[in-house]
């Protein structure tokens, strides 16, 4: 009995601590990637051919908000009062250029407008092309990545 106690306590001991190394590990492998200026953002081909990282990035944001727009089909919505109104989307762009929504916000007043905004919003951005993902040079590896964009839906 007194030994079966021992190996069990022993064996808690030792999980525990194994546990702990790791969760230090993992930590300090987080602190040591960080986004340097040699790093590249999701991009598409277009904008990969400016020079400054700043107006690639800017380009590729162009890029997101156009297609968006362009896949979001509201011409057949009727709105009865005019509409201003703001809709932040966050997108992830995984390692394979791959976008998905990974939240959005949207307001009360376009939902009550338009009730099946949030489906539309949802098959537009399913609709965007593969894109090229972000590229953490300092490891030679493609990475995840998140993009804020606001949507201004306005109707007369």
């Amino acid at each position: 009995m007194n030994i079966t106690k021992i190996i069990l306590i022993a064996l808690l001991v030792i999980s525990s601590c194994q546990s702990n190394l790791n969760k230090v590990e993992s930590d300090n492998n987080i602190e040591r990637i960080t986004w340097t200026s040699n790093d590249e953002f999701p991009s598409v081909e277009l904008c990969n051919e400016l020079a400054e990282p700043r107006l690639v990035n800017d380009c590729f944001k162009n890029f997101l908000s156009s297609e968006i727009l362009k896949n979001l089909n509201l011409s057949k919505i009727t709105i009865e009062k005019p509409l201003n109104d703001t809709v932040n989307i966050e997108l992830l762009i995984d390692n394979k250029g791959k976008i998905t929504m990974a939240d959005k916000v949207i307001s009360k007043n376009i939902i009550q407008r338009i009730s099946n905004f949030e489906i539309i919003l949802d098959n537009a951005i399913d609709s965007l092309p593969i894109v090229l993902p972000a590229t953490k040079t300092t490891l030679g590896v493609s990475v995840n990545s998140k993009f804020r964009l606001a949507i201004i839906l306005k109707s007369k």
